[in-house]
């Protein structure tokens, strides 16, 4: 785990996986990667951490403040994204959420593309559930899910179980998400 850096998210960046380059530039104006770039710069504080495996970054998590009490989730990362999936598992459940529900804040959201099935499994793995289906939310018209936490609630880690035993399919407005 490392602060993030300029040299590591141009690293993660230049080599996205293909899902994640998919859905991020789905929600941005153009593809440019110096622009995300940029962007992850200016607002990845303290609540980000990059992620290496064998000293190459991998992995890039965090948070952003989006208005009082919410805040909105982000991760990506390279194809050797599930090589950090444990420590950044344990750092988002053992000091993230905690962190945020000190910090007084009720709420986390994320936006996931629908077709991305690898983020929506680490998603429910750390407690958030779809909330609603957004149809064409992308800028080509792509799906995409809205997942929320309260933060309000005491942590239980049986989501996490549940998750690991039955990897769940969810309904949104009778539509079947896998």
């Amino acid at each position: 785990m490392h602060e993030v850096s300029r040299e590591g998210i141009t690293h993660i960046v230049r080599n996205l996986r293909p899902r994640d380059r998919q859905e991020i530039f789905a929600l941005r104006w153009n593809d440019s990667e110096d622009e995300l770039i940029d962007s992850v710069l200016q607002f990845a504080g303290a609540l980000w951490k990059v992620w290496s495996w064998d000293g190459e970054p991998v992995a890039v998590n965090g948070v952003v403040p989006a208005r009082p009490g919410v805040v909105i989730a982000g991760a990506f990362g390279t194809d050797k994204w599930r090589k950090t999936l444990r420590p950044m598992t344990a750092w988002s459940l053992n000091f993230l959420i905690p962190v945020l529900k000190n910090s007084n804040y009720h709420r986390g959201e994320a936006y996931v593309l629908a077709a991305n099935t690898d983020s929506r499994r680490w998603i429910e793995a750390l407690g958030g559930e779809v909330e609603a289906l957004l149809k064409g939310y992308g800028r080509e018209r792509e799906d995409f899910l809205l997942y929320a936490w309260d933060l309000t609630r005491e942590r239980s880690d049986d989501h996490v179980l549940q998750w690991r035993q039955h990897k769940q399919r969810h309904t949104v407005s009778g539509c079947r998400l896998h």
